[in-house]
């Protein structure tokens, strides 16, 4: 393998990290103003719309744990990388 191949697949790597790192943070972001709207609009006690919030909140982290898995697997990939050249 050349060595500007490893530099690239490096540089990929990171960069779909990065990318990735960012979409956690805009989750994150969603996830918290999800749960200031439930605060203010849903019935104390429970009922649809509390359900409906918690849902949505629920499907936002699961898709936050799916890409923390992913950035996971791309730094394993890196460390790979890095321990072979």
């Amino acid at each position: 393998m050349k060595i500007t191949d490893i530099l690239d697949a490096k540089l990929n790597l990171r960069m779909e990290a990065m990318d990735l790192e960012h979409d956690v943070k805009m989750i994150e972001e969603k996830v918290r103003r999800l749960h200031m709207e439930m605060e203010q609009e849903a019935e104390a006690e429970g009922g649809p719309i509390s359900d409906q919030y918690a849902d949505e909140i629920d499907r936002e982290e699961k898709k936050m744990m799916r890409i923390n898995k992913r950035i996971k697997e791309l730094f394993e990939e890196l460390d790979e990388l890095e321990m072979k050249y």
